[in-house]
């Protein structure tokens, strides 16, 4: 099961991270892939990256953000957001998310 937990603060994206796999075997698992390609074309497609904390492993990726993010880098967050959404709605039996609001700063 991959475990997808993304935390907003004040609104905003604050942080992503992935846990596990979808179930199959390494090399075959088509949910893993999916996720996984969909996290590093998003990374790829920020213009600050260097604004996140990124820690990626095959299993265990997390992203977190370091000061106030684009409104760029919000979008192409938010569109990373609503991909993995459709792969768990397609595959809830291997792909959950949660999600968490709070207020506060970054």
């Amino acid at each position: 099961m991959i475990q997808v937990e993304i935390r907003y603060l004040n609104d905003k994206f604050y942080s992503l991270s992935i846990l596990g796999h979808g179930g199959e075997e390494k090399g075959e698992d088509i949910y893993c892939a999916g996720v996984s390609s969909c996290l590093i074309g998003a990374l790829n497609a920020l213009t600050s990256a260097e604004n996140y904390s990124l820690d990626l492993k095959s299993g265990d990726s997390k992203v977190e953000c370091k000061q106030v993010s684009s409104q760029h880098d919000e979008i192409v967050m938010e569109t990373l957001i609503a991909q993995l959404q459709t792969i768990a709605k397609s595959y809830p039996e291997h792909v959950q998310i949660k999600v968490s609001k709070k207020e506060g700063k970054l």
